[in-house]
């Protein structure tokens, strides 16, 4: 699965724990591509920084999904798309 839109945020040099490794990786929120009012976290894994900036386009290849009932969001631990 594949997420596309517009890059509104990142923040780069990030690091956490992926499937029981540490990764380095890039927050980045998303405007949809199709409908700009909905908006996606993102955790962009192996990276440290990414060539996007805010206002360009991105598309992401979705590995993880993680749902977070308590507070009622969804983010996408993905890697970039070349």
């Amino acid at each position: 699965m594949q997420r596309a839109g517009t890059l509104i945020e990142k923040k780069p040099k990030l690091k956490a724990i992926f499937q029981g490794e540490e990764h380095a990786y890039v927050y980045c929120l998303l405007a949809d591509i199709n409908d700009p009012t909905r908006q996606f976290e993102c955790r962009v894994l192996d990276e440290e920084d990414i060539s996007t900036e805010p206002g360009e386009a991105i598309t992401l290849e979705v590995i993880h999904v993680v749902t977070d009932r308590k507070n009622g969001k969804v983010r996408f631990d993905c890697h970039l798309v070349s």
